[in-house]
């Protein structure tokens, strides 16, 4: 049964992938005015309906926002690795954001390709960049409010909101490295290294002979 679920969720995913693409290409080409969500269709070879399932408009298509993020499984996952009757917050806890954030890379279908083509988009229609910037921001609250509950944090506590921000841009630098060389290291290994080397530099190894 799982692996049914799987492959179901790898062709949803390869079809929104498709369908952002061709989103994008025709946005960079025409602007979001000259195009319609029946043209996006065709291309990928399923009817208007089915486009809803997947995007709430063609803006969200462009942006790759999906009408619903299927990752319940996981964000439990992260939910369950909390410790929020301990006054401390998890020692786990920039780590488990760093594998929720490779986890929801890997199904991303992010490539340096599919980066020109959004850059296209928003080139041609400045709006969206506005509107994908208003989706990360909501992103990252949304993230926050996961981990407060996660560690029994109170509402707005900033140790939530720091630890969020902090992997987010942790996140998007190891992306550049990832997308810009030719590297064979993973995401998940770039993005290890870069958290490895935030984590010395704001709690850094006493050196014995140091004089404080």
């Amino acid at each position: 049964m799982k692996r049914a679920t799987d492959a179901r969720r790898r062709r949803m995913a390869a079809t929104a992938a498709q369908m952002t693409s061709h989103a994008r290409r025709l946005t960079a080409e025409r602007g979001l005015s000259g195009f319609t969500v029946e043209e996006v269709c065709e291309q990928v070879g399923i009817s208007r309906r089915s486009f809803f399932n997947y995007f709430a408009s063609k803006d969200d298509a462009v942006l790759g926002v999906p009408a619903r993020r299927d990752d319940d499984e996981l964000t439990a996952w992260f939910a369950a690795r909390g410790t929020p009757e301990s006054p401390e917050v998890s020692a786990n806890l920039l780590d488990d954001l760093a594998e929720l954030a490779v986890h929801r890379w890997d199904t991303s279908g992010i490539t340096a390709e599919s980066v020109q083509d959004v850059r296209a988009a928003f080139e041609r229609e400045p709006k969206l960049f506005t509107k994908g910037l208003e989706r990360m921001l909501r992103d990252e609250e949304t993230a926050a409010e996961l981990v407060e509950r996660r560690e029994g944090l109170p509402p707005g506590d900033l140790r939530a909101a720091a630890a969020v921000q902090l992997v987010q841009v942790l996140c998007r630098a190891a992306a550049r490295e990832f997308l810009d060389s030719n590297s064979e290291d993973t995401f998940a290994e770039i993005l290890a290294r870069r958290l490895a080397a935030a984590r010395e530099l704001l709690a850094p190894t006493q050196d014995p002979e140091r004089k404080p």
